[in-house]
């Protein structure tokens, strides 16, 4: 029997308060401006389901909107440990949400094996309101559900059989729905005997109710195809985004390319209009690839690589392009990433940078998104920091009318861990959004108009300050200000590391052997009203938990009357302890036991000074 669940919405109990921008400068306008811009955009809807942790991925499609209702695809935890089951939930326009679960061959719900960032979820909803869902697809034969009735997500039924391609395996379904109803799906085909995984296109004919296959978009002996998007411009013709890997697969792709198909006659074009031989083989002719290799990049850099993208089109053309790209600063898997936009001048690719990760203190995230509506453009991305209190993120949208220069504001709260996120554009122009924090099993559902004051919003910097300050909530008024310290134990443990935001390892202020009682002050620069100090201290691989964290010492405060104790610690083994705050210009550190440890010294991660004002 399908598990359903019904549940009317409580704006109480599911909408999560929007944070309020910070003006960038106290001048009215400017407040004005911004209280705007936030009274414009509703608080997000939480869905009242619970998502798995295994709900994260940076290019899939997990929503659709079809005839005033909306529909959220999402990995939902398993009775068994490392397993998910899959479920799609629809909200009518009376706000009343459906939950129904993809139903197993004996009854129940269906579970997969857990596999992040490769078993997310895409959907589509046809014409005539079949629901379409491919799901936790790596390398598998197809896994492909069908609604039996229109509209209701508690009719779900495995239908693989009605696909062409039996014999191969998929990976990465991306989804939408064409001008005139038919769905389609393009997903990356496993043919590794010939060291080949190559891009599919596969169309669903309303009238003929049966799938057929449009075409192989590209392969190379090789090369890995990675899809990344498509969407469908009001001629019907149909966007088709992706990147290229080295076969058999990889974290970093390259060579980010694009081409149209248009279905009235079956054929592809590059973005100028010239036809194009399909299967397209890499790498391709500039016309296609909007972001070709840069410097000494290749197909197996890991210094410089394309990481998810997604496209907007405007009437019957291409609007931009939004992606991620590793430049050859440095990067891991998924950090390092600038945001960027990519436009077609009728020559030649633009590429222009949204977000350069390495101006500011925080990174994004492996998710990113793109509307265009009238004059304006937006690009959803994720910006994380990561701090004391672990990661944080935050929903960030970039927005411009026309050429003029970004403008930056934030959609919902800060948030421990990780979000994803995808976003697609109504027919109003008003932006849907599916945001996901699957550590803390949260799905919510955004809506985003466009009204308000054009170019609302403020520097991406000031987003920034905030949300690397934010850790454990508030505002660090410590973050990068002046250190002083009794000593040190060698380079790279200076003192400015415990007021940089970081608490890692390679991020710490040690002091010296044979300073029994080391001092570290932080110069806030300026009286602060602050409510807390949190002192973060340790080392993650002490060989006896609790035993390299500071033993006893006393936090104070420089206030106007002078230094004043604000707490005296004794005995510790915490690795962050919080004593209360006052208004001062400095704080300080006494400590006379640096640790419970043979090599007798202070190891501080971070020292913050938090203000919620």
């Amino acid at each position: 029997m399908l598990r359903t669940r019904s549940f009317i919405t409580a704006a109480a109990l599911l909408a999560a308060a929007t944070q309020t921008l910070a003006p960038a400068t106290p001048a009215a306008a400017r407040i004005h401006a911004v209280a705007d811009l936030a009274a414009a955009q509703p608080a997000p809807e939480r869905l009242p389901f619970t998502v798995d942790s295994s709900n994260q991925a940076g290019w899939w499609r997990p929503l659709d909107s079809f005839r005033g209702v909306d529909y959220f695809a999402y990995n939902a935890p398993a009775a068994e440990a490392g397993r998910h089951e899959v479920h799609i939930a629809a909200r009518g326009g009376d706000g009343v949400w459906r939950d129904g679960c993809l139903p197993a061959t004996g009854g129940g719900c269906v579970t997969y094996v857990d596999d992040i960032g490769h078993n997310q979820p895409s959907i589509v909803v046809d014409g005539d309101g079949r629901i379409h869902a491919f799901v936790s697809m790596h390398n598998n034969s197809w896994r492909y559900y069908q609604s039996t009735r229109p509209g209701d997500v508690t009719s779900m039924a495995e239908a693989a059989a009605q696909l062409p391609d039996r014999d191969l395996r998929f990976t990465y379904p991306v989804t939408v729905r064409g001008k005139d109803g038919d769905a389609y799906v393009m997903a990356r085909a496993d043919q590794d005997a010939e060291r080949t995984r190559g891009g599919r296109l596969y169309r669903f004919d309303t009238a003929a109710d049966a799938w057929s296959t449009v075409a192989v978009v590209a392969a190379g002996r090789g090369y890995s195809f990675y899809p990344d998007d498509l969407q469908v411009d009001t001629a019907g013709r149909v966007h088709v985004l992706w990147e290229w890997g080295p076969w058999p697969a990889t974290t970093h792709r390259h060579l980010g390319s694009y081409a149209v198909f248009d279905p009235a006659d079956g054929s592809f074009a590059d973005v100028a209009g010239n036809p194009l031989a399909m299967p397209l083989a890499p790498p391709s002719d500039a016309p296609v690839v909007y972001q070709p290799y840069e410097g000494d990049e290749t197909l197996t850099s890991t210094s410089r690589a394309v990481q998810t993208a997604k496209l907007a089109v405007v009437g019957d053309r291409l609007a931009g392009i939004a992606y991620r790209y590793l430049t050859a600063r440095s990067g891991s898997t998924f950090s390092g990433f600038d945001v960027r936009y990519a436009t077609w001048t009728g020559t030649a690719w633009r590429r222009e940078t949204v977000v350069a990760n390495g101006d500011f203190p925080v990174d994004n995230s492996a998710a990113i998104g793109v509307t265009h509506a009238g004059p304006t453009t937006r690009v959803y991305f994720v910006a994380e920091a990561s701090g004391c209190g672990g990661t944080r993120s935050q929903v960030v949208r970039a927005e411009r009318s026309g050429t003029a220069p970004w403008t930056f504001s934030t959609l919902g709260e800060v948030r421990q861990g990780l979000q994803r996120l995808r976003a697609q554009r109504g027919a109003d122009g008003t932006d849907l959004l599916y945001v996901t924090a699957p550590l803390t099993g949260a799905l919510w559902r955004a809506t985003v108009p466009r009204t308000g004051v054009p170019g609302g919003g403020e520097p991406f910097a000031a987003i920034a300050r905030r949300l690397a300050g934010s850790s454990g909530g508030g505002t660090n008024a410590a973050l990068n200000t002046s250190v002083t310290v009794s000593s040190v134990l060698r380079a790279g443990a200076e003192g400015a590391k415990a007021v940089d935001g970081l608490c890692t390892d390679d991020s710490r202020w040690i002091s010296a052997e044979g300073d029994t009682a080391p001092v570290i002050t932080v110069d806030l620069g300026k009286q602060v009203a602050f409510d807390e100090v949190r002192v973060h201290s340790g080392y993650t691989r002490a060989p006896v938990p609790g035993t390299d964290v500071l033993r006893d010492f006393t936090v104070e405060a420089r206030t106007a009357t002078g230094w004043q104790a604000l707490g005296t610690v004794t005995g510790n083994t915490s690795g962050t302890v919080t004593v209360p705050g006052a208004v001062a210009d400095q704080v300080r550190l006494l400590i006379t036991d640096p640790s419970g440890n043979a090599l007798d010294v202070a190891r501080v991660y971070e020292i913050e000074v938090i203000t919620r004002q």
